[in-house]
C-alpha cells in the first residue's frame, strides 16, 4: 500500500523562500499475544505471569522536506507512540518518539529536538527486535537514560564510499528527560557512531557518554555512563547472521562513590529464509556478571522465532524467549521495546514468553 501523501503550508514554520513541503503520513500498529511464566505472581499485570495483549513500539508519524537554495533543504519529522491496544488511559498516543527539525545539504544533516542517544547500537545486531527476546532485555544495563532525550542535537556526515559517521549531544541531560538536576551541575552526554554497510558486510562502533544525576546529592557533578559497542554482520543470500559486544561503564560518582563498574554483553544471531515469505531465526545473548566483587548478576538469552511475510506491508511472527538469571540478576525476556512484564518480581527468577503477533507497517 502506497504511503498516503498530504500537502501542507509549512513554508512560515522554517523560512521564507521555502516552497510548499509534501508530507508524508507514517506508522506501524504491532500488537501480539504474549503468555508469560517465571516472573512471579499470578495475574498478567506489572511484574506478573499469565497472558496479556500488548502494543509492541507501535507508532504514528509524519515527515517532510523541501528543498531551499544553494542545494539546501529543510526537514522534519513528527513522531508519536500509539497505545494500539487501548492502554493510552483515554487517548490514543502514550509518549514521544523521534521528533526534530532539521537542515541538509552537501555539509551533511543538522537535526534538533527529541532524539535516540542511548539505543543506537541496539539494532545492528537484533533479529528480535521490539519482539520478546529483543537484545535490549540484557544489553542495557545500569542506571541508562531510556533510548531518547529531549533537547538533542544530532550532526550526521555525508557517506563517503558506505561509510557513514554521526554525533550527537545534549547538554544538560537529566533536564531533557524530565528529571531534576542542580542548576550547577548540569551533565551533558554525546554519542559518537561509525557505521559501514559495502555489499554482504555490515559493520559499526559507537560510543557514548552519559551523564547522569547519580544517587547522591554530592555525587551529582561528575556522575557518568559509558556504552561501547562493535558490531559486524554478513547477508549469505538466504539468510543473515551477526555478532555484537557491548561494554556499559559507570563511574565512582555514578555509583555513590563506590569503585568503577564495568558489565559486558555478547549477542550473535542468525536468520535463515525457508521460503519466499518465511524465516526462522535464533539468537543468543550472554551479559556476564559486573566488575563489582563477589557480584553475582549476570544472565543469559535465548530467543527462536518464524516471520512470515503476508505482503509488503504485513508480517505476522511467533517467537519464544527465555533468560535465565543469577540469583542477584532480574533481567527480564519482554521489558524491552515490546511492552512485556517488566523485571521479575525478585532476584533469580528464570522468567519466559511465547508470543504470537502481527506487524503492519503503512
Amino acid at each position: 500500500m502506497k504511503k498516503k501523501l498530504i500537502t501542507l503550508a509549512v513554508a512560515a514554520a522554517f523560512a521564507p523562500a521555502m516552497a510548499m513541503a509534501e508530507v508524508t503520513v507514517y506508522g506501524q500498529a504491532h500488537l501480539s499475544l504474549d503468555s508469560h511464566s517465571g516472573n512471579g505472581g499470578a495475574t498478567a499485570t506489572g511484574t506478573q505471569d499469565g497472558m496479556q495483549i500488548t502494543s509492541n513500539s507501535s507508532r504514528l508519524g509524519f515527515k517532510g522536506a523541501t528543498e531551499l537554495s544553494n542545494g539546501m533543504k529543510a526537514l522534519f519529522q513528527y513522531e508519536a507512540s500509539v497505545a494500539g491496544d487501548g492502554s493510552g488511559a483515554g487517548t490514543i498516543f502514550n509518549g514521544t518518539r523521534d521528533t526534530f527539525i532539521g537542515l541538509g545539504g552537501g555539509f551533511g544533516t543538522v537535526l534538533a529536538g527529541r532524539l535516540p542517544l542511548t539505543n543506537q547500537y541496539l539494532y545492528d545486531v537484533n533479529f528480535f527486535a521490539d519482539q520478546v527476546g529483543d537484545v535490549g532485555n540484557l544489553a542495557v544495563v545500569g542506571n541508562i537514560v531510556g533510548g531518547r532525550v529531549n533537547r538533542a542535537l544530532a550532526y550526521a556526515a555525508p557517506g563517503m564510499g558506505g561509510v557513514s559517521v554521526l554525533a550527537a549531544f545534549v547538554p544538560n541531560t537529566q533536564e531533557s528527560v524530565g528529571a531534576g538536576q542542580a542548576v550547577a551541575n548540569k551533565q551533558s552526554s554525546f554519542t559518537l557512531r561509525g557505521s559501514y554497510s559495502g555489499g554482504p558486510v555490515t559493520a559499526a562502533l559507537s560510543y557514548q557518554s552519559i551523564g547522569v544525576a547519580g544517587v547522591a546529592a554530592t555525587m551529582l557533578k561528575d556522575a557518568k555512563l559509558t556504552v561501547a559497542s562493535v558490531s559486524a554482520s554478513y547477508d549469505f543470500g538466504m539468510g543473515k547472521a551477526g555478532v555484537q559486544y557491548t561494554s556499559n561503564g559507570a563511574n565512582a560518582e555514578a555509583n555513590n562513590g563506590g569503585s568503577s563498574t564495568t558489565q559486558n554483553t555478547i549477542t550473535a544471531g542468525a536468520s535463515f529464509k525457508v521460503s519466499d515469505e518465511g524465516v526462522v531465526k535464533a539468537q543468543f545473548t550472554k551479559t556476564a556478571k559486573s566488575s563489582v566483587a563477589n557480584s553475582n548478576d549476570g544472565a543469559t538469552m535465548m530467543a527462536v522465532g518464524y516471520d512470515h511475510s503476508m505482503d509488503k506491508s504485513t508480517t505476522v511472527y511467533v517467537a519464544y524467549a527465555k533468560v535465565t538469571n543469577d540469583d542477584g540478576a532480574s533481567f527480564s525476556a519482554s521489558g524491552w521495546g515490546h511492552s512485556g512484564v517488566g523485571a521479575p518480581s525478585a532476584a533469580g527468577k528464570d522468567p519466559s514468553a511465547v508470543s504470537v503477533g502481527a506487524v503492519y507497517k503503512f
